[in-house]
């Protein structure tokens, strides 16, 4: 009970810190065990998650963000830190390591897990969000790593530009189907004639 206690209050102090400063932050990552990164990192989606659900005023949208959306993220975390790992391997020669790593990503994240709850309001917010974590990983990784500025720009800048063609597609492909469904409506609706 202790540890748990002692993992939320350096959790709480470590986010308070990085929320107040992430530029400067995100170049002194803490070194936690698993344990703390991984609870962390569940907390804040949960809580995000939670939010977003809240905005969104549904129940359904509340648990889903509970349940859903830390096991997404960090999966996605996972997923994302492997790849960053070997990216730096092939190309720059350089062994990171992974723990340090995954948590660079975590804490890069944290804008993106902010603007996530008020893109209810306004979806496209979720790619400032997106631009701001992209700038934190550049700064972590080249601060903590010692990579490579050049190529980590290029590397941060390529992943984001498919995620703005990604958004951008998901988008066309929503107001298309929405316009297509509309069309049908109109064409199926019968014709009502009063008094008949």
């Amino acid at each position: 009970m202790s540890t748990l206690r002692t993992d939320l209050s350096e959790i709480k102090v470590s986010l308070f810190s990085f929320l107040q400063h992430p530029v400067e932050r995100i170049k002194h990552l803490p070194t936690w065990e698993w344990r703390r990164i991984i609870l962390a990192q569940v907390l804040i989606t949960m809580a995000s998650g939670a939010l977003a659900g809240l905005v969104h005023r549904s129940v359904l949208s509340i648990i889903v963000g509970l349940i859903q959306t830390p096991v997404l993220t960090l999966i996605t975390s996972f997923i994302s830190s492997l790849f960053f790992y070997y990216t730096f391997q092939i190309f720059t020669d350089k062994i990171v390591d992974f723990k340090a790593l995954f948590t660079a990503v975590f804490f890069a994240n944290i804008p993106f897990f902010i603007f996530q709850v008020i893109s209810g309001f306004f979806p496209p917010i979720l790619l400032v969000g997106l631009a701001f974590s992209a700038l934190l990983l550049i700064v972590g990784f080249c601060e903590n790593f010692q990579l490579p500025k050049v190529f980590v720009m290029r590397l941060v800048g390529i992943i984001y530009v498919l995620f703005l063609v990604t958004y951008g597609l998901a988008w066309w492909s929503t107001v298309k189907s929405t316009e297509r469904w509309h069309a049908n409506q109109t064409e199926q609706a019968p014709e009502v004639k009063l008094g008949e």
